[in-house]
């Protein structure tokens, strides 16, 4: 890995692991100094419904675009998820990206945070999404998808449906 000059992300060793934050740990990186929020937007991925927020940091050299994905519905592990951020290496083109400003961003966000957790009430997971939850936690999202597509789910039995 390229070593990079003034970094304002630096993770610990399992945070790398996983490429998992906890929520605090998530708005005190954004929320740095030199730290630019470029884009702020619910979409989905393969996992559900997230918050995406794509920063940069102005000292680092060479600079480069993380975005972090939180606050919202994993439809695989049928949960809400409100305590943790993943992130990836962007591959868009920092240069074109507008800066949001701070106190905005942080408006939207937690905004963002009040609504999850207003509807992150317990509920029961069906067999489905504890295995893929087990498998998941074993291996990685990816995989655990892959793995019990290519399965076909077939630890289930045909009782799925009464549990779900």
């Amino acid at each position: 890995m390229k070593e990079r000059s003034n970094p304002c992300f630096t993770f610990t060793e399992r945070e790398n692991l996983y490429d998992r934050v906890s929520h605090d740990r998530f708005m005190a990186l954004v929320m740095q100094p030199d730290v630019d929020i470029h884009e702020l937007q619910v979409s989905s991925n393969s996992f559900g419904e997230y918050l995406f927020v794509t920063v940069s940091c102005r000292t680092e050299q060479p600079k480069r675009l993380l975005t972090f994905w939180g606050l919202g519905y994993h439809e695989h592990r049928e949960r809400w998820i409100a305590d943790s951020w993943q992130w990836y290496e962007s591959s868009h083109k920092e240069m074109s990206l507008p800066v949001i400003p701070k106190a905005e961003a942080y408006t939207q966000i937690k905004e963002r945070e009040t609504f999850v957790r207003a509807n992150a009430t317990p509920t029961r997971q069906s067999r489905r999404a504890q295995l893929y939850e087990v498998v998941a936690d074993l291996i990685d999202e990816d995989g655990a998808l892959a793995e019990l597509e290519d399965l076909g789910w077939m630890f289930l039995g045909d009782d799925e449906e009464q549990d779900a």
